[in-house]
């Protein structure tokens, strides 16, 4: 179903907002987040809260191809909701974060990649890179929308970047390998 059914290509006519699924279970699902665990209602409430002439690009984690693929009904909801587009979980997520207006994630490293390319982002766990100006961390499902309408208008500076890398380096030390194996 999922090689035949899910877009493997990134079509740019239209701008886009980026959601990677959460791979389940997951810890940064369950207990970063827990009132955001249901990824479907999720997604309804981002596409909801999306200007009109956007869609929205939800993306497949690859590792559930481990944990094993979610139930095809799942799936095919998630296609049946207007802008929504659902990808493959070959396409790369750097591509799709390159070529989106906004990235939406609800514990995922995509939201700091983000910073990277020049892109917004909305998370919905506490995570240590919400210090960043470009990143919105979500309060209440409610505040969704102005929250999209804000971000899209964020610009991401190089400066705030750097200045939180620099910020993780100095409270980050090196671990000696060699003294745990002994």
């Amino acid at each position: 179903f999922i090689d035949k059914h899910l877009d493997r290509k990134i079509d740019t006519t239209s701008p886009f907002v980026y959601f990677p699924l959460q791979a389940e279970p997951e810890r940064t699902l369950l207990i970063s987040a827990p009132f955001y665990v249901n990824q479907l209602e999720l997604i309804i409430n981002i596409a909801k809260s999306l200007q009109p002439n956007f869609l929205l690009y939800v993306k497949e984690h690859p590792f559930q191809k481990a944990k094993g693929w979610r139930e095809i009904s799942k799936y095919k909801q998630i296609m049946d909701l207007p802008n929504v587009k659902l990808i493959h979980y070959s396409v790369h997520s750097t591509d799709l974060i390159k070529k989106s207006s906004l990235i939406i994630t609800i514990s995922s490293t995509a939201g700091f990649e983000a910073a990277f390319y020049n892109k917004p982002s909305i998370i919905f766990a506490d995570l240590d890179y919400s210090i960043l100006p470009s990143v919105h961390k979500i309060k209440t499902i409610d505040e969704l929308p102005h929250a999209i309408s804000e971000s899209l208008k964020k610009e991401v500076k190089f400066s705030d970047l750097n200045h939180y890398i620099n910020l993780v380096e100095a409270n980050s030390y090196e671990l000696d390998f060699d003294i745990i194996d002994s």
